[in-house]
């Protein structure tokens, strides 16, 4: 699993979550789930690395806003727990 803070969401916008290799900014990666940003703001998620990706050393994550606003956020971790 991955668990990421966010910061300055607006609220009540469902965000599709994309996983994928390093480099890729997770642009039309694979799916992770969705979240509902409910009062927007700050909230701290959990979501499953998905199984294409668990042996990877970095992985990009992105949480991209799926209203059509073009509302975004990028960034990437170490996946600590690979062989």
């Amino acid at each position: 699993t991955v668990t990421i803070q966010t910061f300055n969401f607006p609220a009540n916008k469902t965000f599709d979550v994309l996983m994928d290799r390093i480099g890729t900014r997770a642009i039309n990666g694979i799916s992770a789930g969705a979240v509902n940003t409910n009062d927007g703001g700050s909230f701290v998620v959990t979501f499953e690395v998905p199984p294409a990706l668990k042996g990877l050393n970095q992985i990009a994550i992105r949480l991209e806003s799926n209203d059509g606003s073009g509302f975004f956020a990028y960034n990437w971790f170490y996946n600590r727990t690979t062989p």
